[in-house]
């Protein structure tokens, strides 16, 4: 793997266990293996290393999205998502939604992280609303929010108060009686 890349890799899952704010140049080199004269060779700011990871994070989750709703019939994709939503919560080295904590540790909402976030909500926000219009929903933008505001609260009540089977089947459930009502 290239340096950049590796040094990326490293930076994401670090920032992801850790925070941004909480991870030091200093940490950041060593899991990446590297100096940090090479860090700041290929990334000349810790900024420039949030923005990259970020970029990778985006790219990497809407992958793993894609690939699990679009694994079902086009009728079932919207609740595929929260199925979705549902394992990821679930998983042991779950630490939330990287975006939503960069906009958590980056409040200002011109600040480079804050803009990321809000763009990969955003796509996420499209992608919904394309699998609602695509399924068959009456009315596919509120619906499409609705799911889009089940998942995040499922995400954030994970992070917060841990996941449990509960908590997933009633997200699940809640998303069931809305796509009913939606068709």
């Amino acid at each position: 793997m290239p340096t950049a890349n590796r040094i990326v890799t490293a930076a994401l899952a670090l920032f992801y266990r850790n925070g941004f704010h909480a991870s030091g140049v200093d940490l950041l080199s060593a899991e990446a293996g590297v100096t940090k004269r090479t860090l700041y060779k290929y990334f000349p700011s810790k900024d420039d290393l949030i923005e990259s990871a970020l970029l990778l994070r985006h790219e990497q989750f809407i992958g793993r999205v894609k690939q699990h709703v679009l694994a079902v019939e086009a009728e079932a994709r919207p609740l595929a998502y929260l199925d979705f939503i549902g394992d990821w919560v679930a998983e042991t080295e779950f630490c939330g939604c990287a975006f939503i904590n960069a906009a958590a540790e980056f409040a200002a909402r011109e600040q480079v992280p804050h803009r990321l976030a809000d763009q990969h909500k955003e796509e996420i926000k499209a992608l919904l609303l394309g699998l609602c219009s695509a399924a068959g929903a009456r009315e596919p933008a509120p619906v499409a929010d609705a799911l889009f505001l089940l998942g995040e609260g499922l995400i954030v009540t994970s992070q917060v108060q841990g996941c449990s089977e509960a908590l997933v089947s009633n997200a699940k459930q809640a998303g069931r009686l809305l796509w009913d009502a939606a068709l």
